[in-house]
């Protein structure tokens, strides 16, 4: 490429800032840090713009701008930063209710038999709400290339692969079958982060079936043959009035939202707006991490490419008996060490107490 300056009017301009940013996004960036911020990412499109501007240019990156490839890329980060912080993870309690939500309903095709199985397959992958729900129950959301080539952004039946014990691929047809599954490999055919075609296998459970992600995926693939759904259609639906709908990110937080109230009846309202369809995802973070595994295991199995996973990891009770219990040799020390001098410390009953100083002025700790 022949380009005489680094700066310039035309339209390639935009297309090839907008990729820069992607490349600052996950780590080629000064200091080689993955998932820069939004702000951050800001900050670099702000200096392109002055750079541009003081060369009498146009400014290249508009972040108001839906069509503006930089802009774009910098908003959505920042509303995916947003998301990660306002909501709150599921827990077990959580999908115990949705089980007994399930089971109460009148078909094992309903929306909450469709939703417990999702939530059972989803805190094991960690789902992007566009990977299993619509925007609305009757249409199919597709992501349009710049060739007008259509993808459909949802999970389809295609999408998974069923293994026996000896590594045999297994057509599910039936329950029968279903209870052979050993392994599931499950293909993203398109991602947010473009690492389309990533695959990652599971293993199923053998001791709580009823949980079992590989059996959930299971579940639904069989739904949605029964209903009739097409392979290459998205396979997160169920029967409402005898109809094939779709399941939808409102309603998965409506049914999350309930199911919450239901187990943890003193939630506040601004609590409960805070559950919706993407904590679905922050769970499946939040329970590697409550398990102890590593950055990079996390990132690999829920397919981050940066760090921005860290913006999941939550304050939990796991993790707070962890941190105690991990210190709880050293807490022993210092309790045998107390009761070991406690014949050496003074008797303070006579002694009086000190007035309230005002005068001291402003207390600053050191850093």
């Amino acid at each position: 490429m022949d380009i005489k300056d680094p700066c310039g009017n035309e339209p390639g301009w935009e297309s090839l800032i907008g990729i820069y940013i992607g490349f600052l996004q996950y780590g080629v960036n000064y200091t080689n840090k993955d998932g820069l911020r939004a702000a951050t990412l800001a900050g670099y499109a702000k200096a392109i713009n002055k750079l541009f501007t003081l060369r009498g240019f146009t400014a290249p990156v508009d972040l108001s701008d839906p069509e503006n490839p930089a802009g774009a890329k910098i908003a959505n980060h920042q509303k995916e930063e947003d998301i990660a912080v306002q909501r709150y993870p599921l827990n077990s309690k959580i999908l115990a209710q949705l089980a007994t939500m399930a089971s109460a309903s009148s078909s094992i095709d309903s929306e909450k038999n469709l939703l417990f199985d999702m939530t059972c397959l989803g805190r094991f992958i960690g789902p992007r709400v566009s990977e299993y729900a619509q925007t609305s129950a009757k249409k199919v959301d597709v992501h349009t290339y710049p060739s007008g080539k259509k993808v459909i952004k949802a999970f389809t039946a295609n999408d998974f692969v069923f293994y026996d014990k000896a590594g045999n691929t297994l057509q599910l047809t039936n329950k029968s079958c279903l209870a052979q599954a050993h392994r599931v490999r499950i293909t993203w055919r398109i991602q947010k982060n473009r690492r389309n075609g990533q695959k990652i296998t599971l293993s199923a459970e053998t001791s709580c079936t009823t949980i079992c992600a590989v059996r959930a995926a299971g579940r639904m693939v069989l739904r949605a043959k029964r209903l009739g759904q097409p392979d290459d259609m998205p396979v997160a639906c169920y029967s409402y009035k005898g109809t094939l709908v779709y399941l939808t990110g409102k309603r998965v937080a409506h049914l999350f939202r309930s199911a919450v109230k239901a187990c943890h009846p003193t939630t506040s309202d601004a609590d409960l707006q805070r559950y919706s369809a993407h904590s679905l995802r922050v769970w499946a973070c939040v329970l590697l991490d409550e398990a102890g595994m590593t950055p990079e295991f996390i990132m690999a199995r829920l397919r981050w490419m940066g760090n921005s996973f860290r913006m999941y990891l939550r304050d939990t009770g796991i993790i707070q008996d962890k941190h105690r219990d991990v210190l709880r040799a050293a807490s022993q020390e210092i309790v045998d060490l107390i009761a070991g001098s406690s014949a050496n410390i003074p008797n303070m009953a006579g002694l009086s107490t000190v007035d309230t100083d005002d005068t001291m002025g402003e207390y600053i700790d050191e850093d």
